[in-house]
């Protein structure tokens, strides 16, 4: 259901950015690699006792797609499905226990967008799963190429959502990460989270301007 759902969303999330897109293009003198980003530390969360953070997983798989130039790691076992719907494709997953994270990576060319464009496109996507009150905050500019900030949302129920969304381009190429789970568990399952966001590369050439 939620494949069906996902793809139905695609077409209006790019309708909101499209009149919003810039033609700037971006600046490609930035360096290093996401994989190497510090995101993922391993001290305990300021306010949250040691025995509520669940530890980041051992074992880890890399998701590669050659074609639309990116790679970024989940932890083993995580259940997940991949689709292209109207030339984005989209990957949808869900960690395994005793973690309970959600993702979406969606890729797709458009070298008219910039990372503000991207992030309403990830605020439109899920609100076209239902979300209400979509919310990015803390946004951090990483490099040139990527931003990273925190996201909330509200379902028809009430449940509230917490994540980190990972926005990123490459000339032509754009990436849209969302990782989510219930706001309660949302600092017990942080540091999985970064793991997967910090793991993110763009195999084209993005960070290093060498696209």
């Amino acid at each position: 259901m939620l494949k069906a759902k996902a793809t139905l969303v695609i077409l209006t999330s790019l309708a909101v950015i499209a009149g919003a897109c810039s033609k700037t293009p971006a600046n490609k003198n930035a360096t290093n690699s996401n994989a190497n980003a510090p995101a993922a530390k391993a001290e305990e969360k300021k306010g949250l006792p040691a025995s509520k953070v669940v530890p980041v997983p051992a074992n880890w798989i890399t998701m590669v797609d050659e074609q639309k130039g990116y790679a970024f790691k989940v932890p083993e076992g995580t259940d997940r499905q991949t689709q292209n719907s109207n030339g984005i494709d989209v990957f949808m997953a869900k960690t395994p226990e005793p973690s309970s994270v959600g993702v979406f990576v969606m890729a797709f060319k458009d070298k008219t967008l910039t990372k503000d464009d991207l992030l309403k496109f990830a605020s439109a996507f899920l609100e076209g799963l239902g979300e209400k009150n979509v919310k990015v905050g803390d946004l951090v500019e990483l490099r040139d190429d990527d931003s990273l900030g925190t996201i909330s949302s509200v379902d028809e129920k009430g449940k509230i959502t917490k994540g980190k969304v990972l926005v990123a381009t490459d000339v032509s190429d754009n990436y849209v990460m969302l990782l989510g789970t219930d706001e309660s568990e949302y600092k017990e399952y942080e540091k999985i989270m970064d793991e997967i966001w910090g793991s993110f590369t763009m195999r084209s050439g993005g960070f290093s301007g060498k696209s």
